[in-house]
């Protein structure tokens, strides 16, 4: 009976439904649910038939009645920052592809939530009108008024990134080791009065962390940093501009970036002026991406990877939201490159 039922089925075109196991294994609609579902007394005899005959009839459950009779939306919000620079897109991009590449193979769909750091309003709308069953923050900011929201709200999440709320899951890769590790470097070949450091916000995370990484090298050689060689803060193409140009009036043997985009605009000030690398300065970011790639020299800097760090954000997301134990701090690794730039 099975095998005629999917004969009319391809005959006509239409698509296995609940109704059809039924019929063909000569049992209730209200069995088959509960045999499919797990939920309620069904034999294991009466599983395995109805197992087997999904397997024959090709079924596939209906995915917005599914959603319907579990409470869920089967979406996943992921937070974008729209005020981020265009150069910063690389590295979402390829988030991005992590998380909804690891949604789809748990039956998923991704939902994207374009934010800025005064306007979390889509974030808002899309919550309170239950379109997501839980979210992924892929830039946090030190306030951590995101993740306050999501918590008020009761709504599973988990931050990209460091993030202030001690309750919140994270992912992320270890950059203040990195930091750290790439800065001790730069000390053995550098006089440390001469290392300068050009960083972005302190209001984004990931800078902090980085900072803190670049202090503990300092710290850890006994060694105080020049106060007048950090630069932070720096946003704006205006603040960049004027930021490099005091920079490159100290003229610091070795200028550590923050990230790949403020080591960009740095080098080619630096190509304006007709100074050389690394005989002239030594250059090294925090952050390498595509941006750096076209260089000579080769830029010496850290290396992630945004799509792994997508993918593990969505697996322990997901374990939450099906009720599996998950790691609260998951920290990934990086591969330091040292490049000729700063030799």
């Amino acid at each position: 009976m099975e095998k005629a039922q999917t004969n009319k089925n391809k005959q006509t075109g239409r698509k296995t439904q609940l109704g059809d196991i039924a019929d063909a294994l000569g049992i209730s609609k209200a069995t088959v649910s509960r045999a499919i579902s797990g939920k309620g007394r069904v034999s294991a005899e009466t599983r395995k038939k109805v197992s087997a005959c999904i397997k024959e009839l090709n079924y596939r459950p209906n995915m917005i009645a599914k959603s319907l009779s579990e409470n869920k939306t089967y979406n996943i919000g992921i937070v974008i920052p729209m005020d981020n620079m265009e150069s910063e897109a690389p590295f979402f991009q390829t988030c991005l592809m992590g998380i909804t590449r690891r949604c789809a193979m748990r039956n998923y769909d991704t939902l994207a939530i374009g934010t800025d750091r005064n306007d979390y309003s889509q974030l808002r709308r899309v919550v309170r009108n239950g379109k997501a069953d839980g979210i992924i923050i892929t830039r946090p900011l030190a306030d951590g008024i995101m993740e306050k929201f999501l918590t008020e709200e009761n709504i599973p999440y988990v931050v990209i990134g460091r993030s202030e709320e001690k309750n919140a899951y994270t992912v992320d890769s270890d950059h203040r080791r990195g930091c750290c590790e790439l800065t001790s470097y730069l000390l053995m070949n550098n006089p440390p009065e001469s290392i300068a450091l050009f960083i972005g916000s302190m209001e984004q995370t990931v800078n902090r962390s980085r900072y803190d990484g670049f202090c503990d090298a300092f710290a850890a050689s006994e060694i105080q940093p020049q106060r007048d060689m950090i630069f932070k803060g720096a946003e704006t193409p205006i603040q960049i501009k004027n930021i490099v140009s005091e920079l490159i009036s100290k003229t610091p043997r070795c200028v550590i970036c923050g990230d790949d985009m403020l080591c960009v605009k740095l080098l080619s000030e630096l190509s304006q002026e007709g100074k050389s690398i690394p005989d002239d300065m030594r250059v090294a970011s925090f952050y390498d991406s595509i941006y750096l790639d076209s260089y000579s020299p080769p830029i010496t800097s850290l290396r992630f990877s945004a799509g792994e760090i997508g993918a593990e954000a969505a697996t322990v997301l997901l374990d939450i939201l099906s009720g599996i134990s998950a790691e609260k701090n998951t920290s990934l690794g990086f591969e330091m490159l040292v490049r000729s730039s700063t030799l």
